[in-house]
């Protein structure tokens, strides 16, 4: 028997930016139209049910208060935000919202990508979970949610039900999730081929292979998880195989099949990607870098990136780093 509807709230509030919950809707009904049945119920919500006034565009008219809804998952959209002082205010002014979050059921799921992640926390939502967010808001979020366990090198995180998503695309892999959990791999292909616009091919091109979106395989996919978990140390083929409950031989010969890549290089471009990505985010030196992912050494971190990518860590640094956003120095 499929599983009962999911009924979705789409939240609004004042300032959101609700491009990605029309883009989650036409999901949710191109998902029940290719069933031939109900697998999601959408509702779009605001928390007094008044219409709510979104950033730089109209007036937003929902059908239903946040406490009225009867929703079982919520997404919360991202704010345009340019600062530190920026996101403080904005939170502050959602202060309301803020509360009628921290006291949603805990039954109750709860989703949010780019800077919206900033509202769970500030709900208490995210307190000794797992958490992901947008890049260049890494160090703002960390200094005022020290007691949320940030995973900012994780597209999306998942933890009980609370699930969290970097940038402002971040509803594509929360959907994602959510549409595997109930379409088949055909159905799901197929949604995917109409509605899901590819993401931007990332850099370098050796880093498409362990892009988390790009896999169509459900192990791949918490493989990759799973890898991103691990201290490159121990991150090994016989965990690998463990965590997706494949045998040692299978996985040395499924892995290339689907990455075009030997298993443990491909283990190890996963872990040079997350190292990738701290050297682009921020100034910490590479020993810290190679510290934090578990690399037994800066010299191991340094004999990767030439192994696999040509170049040093510093070099790499220098030709792919990210310019820092306007009004916010240490946030890039």
């Amino acid at each position: 028997m499929p599983p009962p509807p999911l009924h979705l709230g789409l939240l609004l509030f004042d300032g959101c930016m609700p491009a990605g919950l029309f883009a989650a809707a036409d999901l949710a009904r191109a998902a029940n139209l290719r069933l031939g049945r109900t697998a999601f119920v959408v509702r779009w919500v605001s928390l007094d049910g008044r219409p709510v006034q979104t950033w730089q565009g109209p007036a937003l008219a929902p059908e239903a208060a946040l406490a009225e809804a009867g929703c079982e998952a919520w997404l919360v959209p991202g704010l345009w935000t340019a600062s530190r002082s920026d996101l403080d205010r904005q939170r502050a002014a959602l202060d309301p919202l803020v509360q009628a979050l921290r006291t949603r059921p805990a039954r109750e799921s709860l989703w949010s990508y780019c800077a919206g992640v900033a509202l769970l926390a500030a709900a208490g939502r995210l307190d000794h979970r797992d958490a992901t967010a947008t890049w260049w808001l890494r160090p703002a979020l960390a200094e005022r949610f020290p007691h949320v366990r940030w995973r900012f090198d994780e597209q999306v995180v998942h933890s009980g039900p609370i699930r969290t998503a970097a940038g402002p695309h971040g509803y594509l892999p929360l959907m994602l999730q959510s549409l595997s959990e109930r379409l088949d791999a055909d159905a799901l292909r197929d949604v995917e081929a109409v509605l899901m616009l590819p993401r931007p091919q990332q850099w370098p091109p050796q880093f498409r292979c362990v892009e988390l979106l790009s896999q169509e395989d459900a192990r791949l996919r918490q493989l990759i998880v799973f890898a991103q978990r691990q201290p490159a140390q121990a991150l090994t083929l016989a965990g690998a195989s463990a965590a997706i409950g494949m045998s040692l031989r299978t996985l040395g010969r499924w892995l290339p099949a689907q990455t075009g890549r030997p298993a443990g290089q491909w283990l190890r471009l996963l872990k040079l990607r997350q190292a990738a990505e701290q050297l682009c985010e921020s100034s910490a030196p590479v020993k810290t870098v190679a510290a934090a992912l578990g690399y037994a050494s800066e010299a191991s971190l340094h004999r990767s990136f030439q192994a696999l990518l040509g170049c040093t860590p510093g070099q790499f640094r220098q030709a792919h780093a990210r310019p820092p956003r306007p009004g916010a120095p240490n946030a890039g």
